[in-house]
């Protein structure tokens, strides 16, 4: 075990961009530039699904949420990012580091949740057709989407608890352009042995945030597969599959990036690659999201014809 050797925390320094960072402004101008096209891409599948009756479904209705939160999601990074790189020091104060980590685990947490929770929406609409609506009726929906966003709050205040309730023995540098949840763990004194249930909630969170939400999608999918196979027509079994694909996809990017980014030790936060990876997928999945649920529905696109024809009136 390490000797205990605290450190008062009052700021976090971001290492992410430090002053060999070359051109500051043009990535901030960039920065912003895809915050703009990702903010205005989600708010147009917002006001499509709204304006659009026939969009007034469950799986809309949760593509709806995965919008905001995609919305959400960035917000909580992106105008930090900037003023981290035009300012002159990139810093952030101890409890805003903590609302941030905050905000930034629980709308990741409820968009695993939301995709989870669309997983047994696609069970629910290919095993049982005629009774879709009312197993996945609109008060369901909400039930679902509210106690996903329970849990979510829950899990990321208990992990934030967790973290700043310990003690911090290293000096206050966090490689990253926000407050990550691994490399300001590691800044904590989490191996001394006076802070061993910390340590071990902070593992048991994130245990239950990937692997549970993970295996309940498998299992989900299991269930749609077999379902499927129980099709006796090919064309029935092609249009099953399809009502999937856009999901599956999604789930294929999210899942996809997540392991390869949190499914490591902490200490592997402080590779360079996986930084710049994680700066990658900040803004991937917010443009993934609406494109494939855009260009490969015909539903989502006539809703689009529909609004702008109704704007340009």
């Amino acid at each position: 075990m390490e000797d205990l050797n605290e450190t008062e925390v009052t700021e976090f320094i971001f290492m992410a961009f430090g002053k060999s960072t070359q051109h500051p402004v043009l990535l901030s101008v960039i920065f912003l530039f895809l915050y703009l096209i990702i903010i205005c891409g989600n708010i147009l599948m917002i006001l499509t699904i709204t304006y659009d009756s026939r969009l007034h479904t469950p799986m809309y209705y949760f593509v709806f949420a995965l919008s905001c939160t995609d919305i959400c999601y960035l917000t909580t990074i992106v105008p930090q990012t900037v003023c981290n790189l035009l300012g002159s020091t990139s810093s952030i104060l101890y409890n805003n580091c903590a609302t941030q980590m905050f905000f930034f685990s629980m709308i990741g947490e409820f968009q695993l949740a939301i995709i989870t929770i669309m997983a047994y929406d696609r069970y629910a609409a290919i095993s049982q057709p005629l009774h879709y609506t009312t197993v996945m009726s609109l008060e369901t929906c909400f039930k679902f989407l509210g106690l996903g966003f329970a849990i979510a709050c829950l899990f990321s205040f208990i992990l934030v608890y967790a973290i700043f309730r310990l003690p911090f023995c290293h000096f206050p540098t966090i490689d990253h352009f926000y407050c990550d949840v691994g490399q300001t763990f590691v800044l904590t004194c989490h191996k001394h042995k006076s802070y061993p249930a910390s340590e071990f909630m902070v593992y048991l969170i994130a245990f239950c945030i990937f692997i549970i939400s993970f295996c309940l999608l498998i299992s989900s999918y299991s269930y749609i597969i077999n379902a499927v196979l129980k099709i006796h027509t090919t064309e029935g079994r092609q249009k099953a599959f399809s009502t999937c694909s856009s999901h599956l996809t999604i789930v294929l990017v999210e899942y996809g990036c997540l392991w390869f980014i949190y499914c490591r030790t902490p200490e592997a936060y402080y590779l360079d690659k996986n930084k710049k990876f994680v700066m990658a997928f900040t803004y991937i999945t917010p443009i993934v999201n609406p494109m494939v649920y855009s260009v490969r529905n015909k539903a989502v696109l006539e809703g689009f014809k529909k609004l702008l024809a109704k704007k340009n009136i």
